[in-house]
Order: structure tokens, then C-alpha cells, then sequence
């Protein structure tokens, strides 16, 4: 098969993206973990990583030029932040943006329980607020680094923060109750009941014949994905595969407010989180298949919430 010239340059970055990798992978977990304070949901936050990931790449040459050293944890976090305060923009989701640097009051400067605040954190802080909050009381980013972040002055932060940990202190003394993150599925039922029996019954022709001509089989984390009914039962759902997935059992639990199809591997050991998918559906046919194990932070979150232990990953 003779090569596009956009897959030649593909072919070309592949030594570039594997440096790059690389360099952000020591900062990955920070900033996974980053993206679920900012987002709340841990479906956002690997959505919110992986295009910060992206988007850091994407930037770095037209930044290379510049005389400023660029510190690869300030960078990542800086791109993710503001990813993600122009998300918020576009929902029309108010930034706090007028500030008064003096308003800093030693009242409001204790020492909060973090884990307990940062819980319902996000639903209740302009998203401004949540930035400097996290930085700082998550990860003990100072006031300067914050505000070389954010584009502002120190005593801006200081009065962010302020007004933040405020509102946190109101928030702590109220009570939140939590959503049971595996409550039964009941959005298109029937559908994620039949793609169940046949993963589970290795029909891999029969799962085939569940996806519309223009699916889309995503492996999140890899920016790879397969267009296409015929491309993705060619290559994912080949049938030959069939035999190396005969101790692995599929599930379909909520997770975090969305259907998830759960596979356990069942070993000597007992069971264990092997991979995680998500599927968007239309008349009960397949349009979007998102795979999740890659992203092996994600994959840890699901693991602890379902009470198992994780998988290691495989050398396909």
C-alpha cells in the first residue's frame, strides 16, 4: 500500500511524540488527578487529559523559539487549565474575573480538610476559584507560579484564594450525600444485555453486526482510532482473537453517571479489572466505542471504586 503523505509525516513524528512522552510521563499522574479535581467526573478528566496532551504537543513548535525555558510541569498544567477555563467560558460558566488584590484575611487562611472540601469543590466554586484553590492546597504550586499560570499578579491569587477557601469553609459545614457509582443500567437496556451475551459467548461476528457502517472504535489514549464498520471488525473484532479473551467476562455497571462496560479477568489469584469501555448507541446499534485501557490512571480510579485490583498491561 503506497503511504499518504500525511501518513509519511505521521510515520516521521513518531520518534518525536515517543520523546515527548517521555518528558510528560513522570508529570502524568499529577495531572490526571489535576483534570478529576478540575472536572469532578473522572470521564471528563481523561477527556480534559488527553486533549492537554494534544494540545501541549501540538504548541511546542511554534513555543520552541522563545528565550523563556519551558518547565514541562508548569506547561502541562498551564495548557489543561486553560483548556479548561475556555470550556467553562463557552458554557457561559462565571470566571470570577474581577478581582480585588487586597482582600486577604487571615481568618480565612487555615488549614482546610483538602479531601473533604474538594469533593463538591467544582459544583460550587466559579471555575477561577477551583484553579487557584487546587494549585495551591492540591499541589503546592505557590502564589507566583500560579500566577505566571494564570496570567496575573500575586496579590490577584492571594485574593482568589481567599475568597475561595471562604467559600469552602461555608461548604464543609453542609452535608453532601453521594451517587451509588454502580447502581444498576438502565439506559438502552436491551442493547447493552445483548452485546453482554455475545461478547461472553465469544461471538465476535454476532457483535459485528451491532455496529452501524459508520462506527468509530476509539483507543483513548493511543489518539488511535478505527473508522468504520469493516475496519474495526477487521482489526478489533477479528475473530481470531476470540481465544486469547476465554477468562475475561464482560459487565455492564454505572459509572460516574454513565454506562460502562466492565471486563473482569478471572485468575488463580481471583478477579481483576482488565479493561474498561464506554459505547454511545443509536436505535441500538453501535456509533461510538471508546476503549479505556490505556489510560491507566482511569483504569486505577475504576479499579478502586469496583473493589479490584487492576490488571497489569499487555504487549499486544
Amino acid at each position: 500500500m503506497i503511504k499518504t503523505d500525511l501518513q509519511l509525516i505521521g510515520e516521521d513524528s513518531k520518534d518525536i511524540w515517543a520523546r515527548f512522552w517521555a518528558v510528560i510521563e513522570p508529570f502524568r499522574h499529577q495531572l490526571w488527578h489535576y483534570c478529576l479535581k478540575l472536572t469532578g467526573s473522572p470521564w471528563d478528566a481523561e477527556d480534559l487529559l488527553q486533549d492537554t496532551l494534544l494540545k501541549s504537543f501540538a504548541a511546542l513548535s511554534a513555543l520552541s523559539h522563545r528565550e523563556q525555558p519551558l518547565k514541562t510541569k508548569s506547561y502541562i498544567f498551564r495548557i489543561a487549565t486553560n483548556h479548561w477555563l475556555d470550556q467553562c467560558r463557552k458554557q457561559k460558566v462565571l470566571l470570577d474575573e474581577t478581582v480585588d488584590d487586597k482582600i486577604i484575611e487571615t481568618d480565612a487562611i487555615d488549614h482546610l480538610e483538602i479531601n473533604e472540601a474538594l469533593e463538591s469543590l467544582i459544583h460550587h466554586l466559579p471555575p477561577k476559584q477551583a484553579v487557584v484553590f487546587i494549585l495551591m492546597e492540591s499541589f503546592c504550586f505557590t502564589a507566583k507560579e500560579v500566577a505566571e499560570l494564570i496570567v496575573t499578579t500575586e496579590g490577584a491569587v492571594h485574593a482568589i484564594l481567599y475568597r475561595a477557601r471562604k467559600k469552602i469553609k461555608e461548604l464543609t459545614k453542609k452535608k453532601h450525600s453521594q451517587e451509588d457509582l454502580k447502581s444498576p443500567i438502565h439506559l438502552n437496556e436491551l442493547a447493552i444485555k445483548e452485546f453482554i451475551e455475545r461478547y461472553n459467548n465469544q461471538d465476535f461476528k454476532g457483535l459485528a453486526e451491532m455496529l452501524i457502517d459508520e462506527s468509530t472504535y476509539s483507543f483513548v489514549s493511543m489518539t488511535s482510532t478505527e473508522y468504520g464498520k469493516e475496519t474495526i471488525t477487521k482489526y478489533s473484532l477479528n475473530p481470531n482473537k476470540a481465544n486469547s479473551f476465554t477468562n475475561i467476562i464482560a459487565h455492564c455497571y454505572s459509572l460516574w453517571g454513565l454506562p460502562a462496560i466492565v471486563f473482569i479477568e478471572k485468575t488463580e489469584e481471583g478477579e481483576r479489572l482488565y479493561d474498561l469501555n464506554t459505547i454511545e448507541w443509536e436505535n441500538g446499534k453501535i456509533t461510538r466505542w471508546k476503549c479505556y485501557y490505556f489510560c491507566r490512571e482511569l483504569m486505577a480510579y475504576a479499579a478502586k471504586e469496583l473493589n479490584l485490583s487492576l490488571a497489569p498491561i499487555e504487549n499486544f
